[in-house]
Parts: structure tokens; sequence; C-alpha cells
């Protein structure tokens, strides 16, 4: 469905554009569908976790999660339902189950921590392969922005965050996200 309404919008920006370059018009059909199904997964997300009585948890959770995200990499499903599922099972483990949970001792956040910074200065960025890295500049860069990331989230959750179901949300957002590289790293070698 979502490729469906991508591929026409497609179509209507080629009759209506003057492209005509193949890989350009690829590249704006897979932009298309990456914004209609992020649209329509957070549309569905929101929905889903308003009627749960956890929005609050589920737009904390989603903020930590896109800022680091967006720079260290991750899992990428094939599919728009996929990914949803995907979706719905990270945020009811960040949003529903670890608010729940008692607060942990300090020395659990911090080693939490420490290992998540470890693991994006050893392993990150790990971008889409539809949406590669190409330059070994590039791939700095997004090391840099994404160890930066990381700490800004530690920070914020260690010394910002007092209330123990946002600090257990933010630090299990943080090991799904980081863990996922690992994942990745460890299927696509």
């Amino acid at each position: 469905m979502i490729n469906k309404c991508a591929f026409k919008i497609t179509e209507f920006i080629i009759h209506n554009s003057d492209f005509n370059n193949i890989d350009d018009i690829e590249k704006i059909n897979y932009a298309l569908q990456t914004i209609l199904g992020e649209l329509f997964k957070i549309t569905t997300l929101i929905v889903i976790f308003y009627f749960l009585g956890k929005l609050d948890y589920l737009l904390f959770s989603m903020i930590i999660f896109i800022s680091i995200r967006i720079f260290v990499g991750g899992y990428h499903c094939k599919t728009t339902m996929g990914c949803l599922l995907c979706s719905i099972i990270l945020f009811s483990l960040t949003s529903l189950i670890s608010p729940v949970l008692p607060k942990l001792n300090t020395l659990i956040y911090f080693g939490i921590s420490l290992l998540s910074f470890l693991i994006v200065v050893m392993f990150a960025p790990f971008p889409n392969i539809k949406r590669p890295a190409k330059s070994k500049k590039r791939i700095w860069n997004l090391k840099i922005i994404s160890i930066f990331s990381v700490i800004i989230s530690i920070y914020i959750l260690l010394f910002k965050i007092n209330d123990a179901s946002y600090l257990n949300c933010g630090f299990s957002t943080i090991i799904l996200e980081i863990s996922q590289i690992i994942f990745v790293k460890g299927v696509q070698k």
C-alpha cells in the first residue's frame, strides 16, 4: 500500500518535472517510501500507546531512540509491516515494561552507559544498505556525532532525570538501540 502510494507520487513527479535520470527517480521513490512508512508507523504507535495510557513514555523513548538511531544506524526490516511489528515490540519493552521496573543500582546505569559508549566507539556507524555512507569522511563524521548523541542521552538520563520510570525507559531504549548495532554487524558479515 505504502509502496504503491509512493510509486504514484513518484509518477506524478516524473510527469510534472524535468527528472529523467533513473537513479534520481529511484532515490525519490525510496525517500517517499521511507517518509510514508515512517509516518504510518509513528501514527500507529502514537494511537496504540495513547489508548494504553503510555504515550508520555513512548514519546520520551522515541526522542532518545531517534536522536541516536539517525547517526548510529541499526537493524532495518524488509517490509513496512515488519518494521511496525518490530517497533511495537521495541517500544512495548521501553514504554510498557521498563517504566514499572524498580530503580537499579547507580553502578548498573553507569555500567550500561560505559558499555553503550564503547560499542558505539567500536562499531558505529552502521547505516542502511540502501543508503550507505560512501566516504571515509562521512563515516568518521557519523561516528563522532553518534558518540556525542549517546553521551548527551546518557548525561541527561544520569544527571537530569530523577524519576525511576523515565530512567529505566531511557536506558532500555539505549540498550535496545545499541544492541542492534551488534546484531546487524553479525547478520551482515
